[in-house]
């Protein structure tokens, strides 16, 4: 009873370290760089913790992960926390109501949340303002950065996997 009562408070800590972690491993220069290119490793936890949570505890968690992301960007502070926290949401009732937490749902998951942030990103940051070296930015930084990311995606998945299946009370299928 007792390690019932502190289980999800345990579970949100490690989670939360987590995420601290991932932030300091994304902003650390060089580290798991390839060529130019980094994994956003923020989007890959975020998503496959949305996986696992409610609705509301995916929206703050993806919230709170794409302000800290915001922090260390050059972009409109709120950009990146508004676009995780709506893509975590919508991850959560999607795993709740039809879909499966599998490795390929988190694959394409992640695709997809990492592809909407990307082209967000790509036409309010380069398309409006400099039209003529867009499709630059967009196939040698933002394309290439989504696949590294989602690549790294499985190692994530199965990290929190292993993370909910010791610390929750109730599995999901």
């Amino acid at each position: 009873m007792k390690r019932e009562k502190w289980q999800p408070l345990l579970k949100w800590g490690i989670l939360s370290v987590l995420l601290l972690l991932f932030y300091a491993f994304q902003t650390t220069p060089g580290l798991f760089q390839l060529g130019w290119i980094k994994p956003i490793l923020i989007v890959a936890l975020v998503v496959c913790v949305s996986m696992y949570e409610g609705a509301m505890a995916s929206a703050l968690y993806a919230m709170a992960a794409g302000l800290l992301w915001d922090i260390s960007s050059d972009k409109l502070f709120g950009f990146n926390g508004l676009i995780l926290m709506l893509c975590g949401m919508f991850i959560s009732l999607l795993c709740i109501y039809y879909l499966h937490t599998k490795l390929v749902n988190s694959l394409l998951f992640c695709t997809v949340t990492v592809l909407v942030q990307g082209l967000l990103d790509y036409f309010f940051y380069y398309a409006v303002w400099n039209p003529d070296g867009a499709v630059i930015a967009l196939v040698r930084n933002i394309l290439p950065t989504a696949a590294y990311t989602v690549a790294v995606t499985p190692l994530v998945f199965l990290l929190v996997r292993l993370i909910e299946r010791h610390m929750s009370p109730v599995e999901r299928v």
